[in-house]
């Protein structure tokens, strides 16, 4: 995504398929600065000064850190409370260059794609349990109560101001009674993370002129523990049409082969379909139709797969109406701001244990 928005990329893709983009996924330059250097010191080492050595510090690191201890270190920042700035600590920061005008979030929420992107269609879906995949790394998150919540992930996004009403929105309009806490979180940061994300998104994509193809995967995993549900990477688990290499795979969990066998070439042949002529549609689903403003329309991934109207509608609309305004963080910039170029100068700086 953020190639596609890069003034300094030319036009590398004719189609694009996005699974779950967690677009607030994007760092001030301070703050990136901070996360690589909170990672380095996980790992035991103390970061280089501004007069070091940066290619013998990358060399040593490279030398000494086995791939397991980064896996490790990145999964300590994804326990950190603050989920949109904590997470794995490799992603689009800010620089001061010109290889992006904003970030993901404000570019993909209000402005048109580049002219020589203009006709490109696009796939764009969600799985209904998109945060499932990181509150397990949490301990007794089922157990933690109201006030916990409101004090970390709603007070990252909504503020201190805001956080308490923005719990009693997802508690009272969006989710089903007598929902708990940990439920409560969690719809709010898969919406903030994916599900909201893709939805609005998807509609800025069609006014101007896209034709988009929408989708929420409901199929769930059948882990041990019954916790991953259909959380962010489930999809993409069938999408490839490879389940042998997922037999006993514990995020997975045991299931019906028929069935995953059936429902994972539904979902490739639909891809292959839309990389061949732009269209998912095949004679193994239900007609899917490109999404209509007027009558908006989406493809559920399923046991069975139905078109829907109107997915997620309470969520969305609540967002629409509400919470746009209570949003405090800058990573998420739902209402939108002059596009300055002089103010927006970001570089798409991938960076990583190596590069702070």
């Amino acid at each position: 995504m953020g190639m596609l928005i890069s003034p300094k990329a030319d036009r590398y893709f004719e189609r694009v398929i996005l699974q779950s983009p967690p677009m607030f996924h994007f760092s001030p330059r301070d703050w990136a600065k901070f996360k690589g250097e909170l990672f380095v010191r996980s790992l035991g080492f103390n970061p280089p000064t501004s007069t070091g050595n940066d290619d013998s510090f990358e060399e040593e690191l490279r030398n000494q850190v086995d791939v397991q201890t980064i896996l490790d270190a990145q999964s300590m920042l994804t326990t950190w409370p603050n989920f949109l700035e904590g997470l794995a600590p490799v992603g689009p920061a800010g620089d001061g260059n010109k290889t992006l005008p904003c970030s993901l979030v404000e570019y993909y929420f209000h402005y048109p794609l580049p002219e020589h992107y203009k006709d490109i269609d696009i796939i764009i879906g969600y799985t209904r349990d998109e945060f499932n995949f990181f509150f397990p790394f949490l301990p007794d998150f089922h157990q933690m109560d109201d006030s916990m919540f409101v004090k970390t992930y709603f007070t990252h996004v909504f503020g201190r101001q805001y956080a308490r009403k923005a719990y009693e929105i997802y508690k009272n309009q969006i989710l089903p009674p007598f929902s708990p806490p940990s439920e409560v979180a969690r719809y709010m940061c898969s919406d903030v993370m994916c599900r909201i994300s893709v939805l609005l998104a998807a509609e800025n994509f069609v006014r101007h002129g896209h034709k988009v193809h929408l989708y929420e995967w409901r199929y769930e995993s059948s882990d041990v523990e019954n916790v991953i549900k259909a959380a962010h990477m489930v999809d993409a688990i069938f999408s490839w049409d490879n389940l042998e290499y997922w037999e006993g795979n514990p995020f997975l969990g045991p299931g019906d082969p028929f069935e995953r066998d059936r429902i994972a070439k539904q979902v490739s042949q639909a891809i292959v379909a839309f990389a061949n002529n732009s269209n998912p549609n095949h004679p193994g689903i239900p007609h899917w139709p490109s999404l209509d403003l007027n009558n908006p329309k989406g493809m559920v991934f399923d046991r069975e797969l139905v078109v829907e109207n109107d997915l997620y509608m309470n969520g969305l609309n609540a967002w629409k109406t509400v919470l746009k305004d209570y949003v405090q963080t800058p990573m998420f910039s739902v209402n939108p701001r002059p596009l300055k170029k002089k103010n927006y100068d970001h570089q798409l700086l991938i960076y990583s244990f190596m590069k702070i």
